[in-house]
């Protein structure tokens, strides 16, 4: 996994363009998709993400099978963005062993941590506004 991701100004006003490798959008897809079929609750989805409704499917494409995605960058609203550092931040927390973790999600909570981290000093590299 690359140490950095790269946060630039999207084609439309109010996006951000997240320029990752395949591996950290692998790991993003992954996350979102363990965390939207593991958790039920309405309010802590919102809690988690920051919005009562929030899609993510078009973005990190989880309509498609694994064999069909077409890892590259991931263009996001702010909104968007922010549930999916509020995934990666909170899937960690989850209260599955060490095991259980790295067979759902593919990864260490480590990595997912470290994404979010990733995320974060990206975002204040790029100078961009809100």
């Amino acid at each position: 996994m690359s140490s950095e991701v790269e946060i630039r100004r999207g084609p439309e006003n109010g996006r951000y363009v997240l320029m990752v490798d395949d591996r950290q959008f692998h790991l993003l897809r992954r996350a979102v998709v363990v965390f939207l079929h593991r958790e039920e609750s309405a309010a802590v989805r919102a809690l988690v993400t920051g919005a009562e409704e929030i899609t993510l499917a078009g973005p990190l494409q989880l309509d498609a099978s694994y064999d069909d995605v077409v890892p590259g960058p991931v263009q996001l609203t702010f909104a968007q963005f922010h549930a999916v550092y509020g995934i990666l931040t909170s899937l960690p927390t989850v209260t599955w062993t060490e095991e259980e973790f790295v067979e759902r999600v593919g990864d260490f909570r480590e990595s997912v941590l470290r994404m979010a981290l990733l995320l974060r000093s990206g975002l204040l590299s790029s100078g961009l506004p809100v």
